[in-house]
């Protein structure tokens, strides 16, 4: 049996008990990150990687609703690191009545899909949506740990 729990020839069957914990913990991530997201349009902070340089995080509202939010997240790397790595982009629809969060859009592909059939011609992985929201949760865990304001608050002399 492989990693993510079905053989080669089995059908995959989603967890969405893991699925939707997976996206709430996501919205409790979004909510610490970016708090005055119903009020401010853009976030900006800084991500140390290995080098010496920080990799920009942007969290950009793109459409605000009653009830949800949807936010467009791009980490821009260093120049030497862009020369190898390409980070994806992000959107995430929030549902603050639900108290929860999901990828709608990895690197400009829609219509992620619960489970993919396998083989497909695009070569998608059978449980490719539940990867992209654990990547989501990953980039959102550094962020919340590691992450710094790229222009420190001004001092004030009293």
């Amino acid at each position: 049996m492989s990693k993510a729990g079905f053989k080669k020839n089995q059908r995959y069957v989603p967890d969405l008990v893991r699925d939707i914990a997976s996206c709430d913990a996501n919205y409790i991530r979004l909510q610490q990150l970016f708090p005055a997201m119903d009020k401010e349009d853009h976030l900006e902070f800084g991500l140390p990687g290995s080098s010496e340089e920080v990799d920009q995080v942007r969290l950009s509202v793109i459409e605000r609703c009653p009830y949800t939010t949807c936010l467009l997240i791009q980490v821009t790397a260093d120049e030497l690191q862009s020369r190898w790595l390409q980070w994806p982009s992000l959107e995430v629809r929030i549902y603050h009545d639900l108290a929860t969060a999901e990828v709608i859009c990895f690197d400009h592909h829609r219509s992620i899909r619960q489970r993919y059939e396998q083989p497909n011609p695009d070569m998608h992985l059978p449980d490719e949506k539940s990867q992209i929201n654990c990547f989501l949760g990953e980039l959102l865990s550094q962020c919340l740990s590691r992450g710094q304001a790229l222009n420190p608050l001004p001092i004030c002399a009293s």
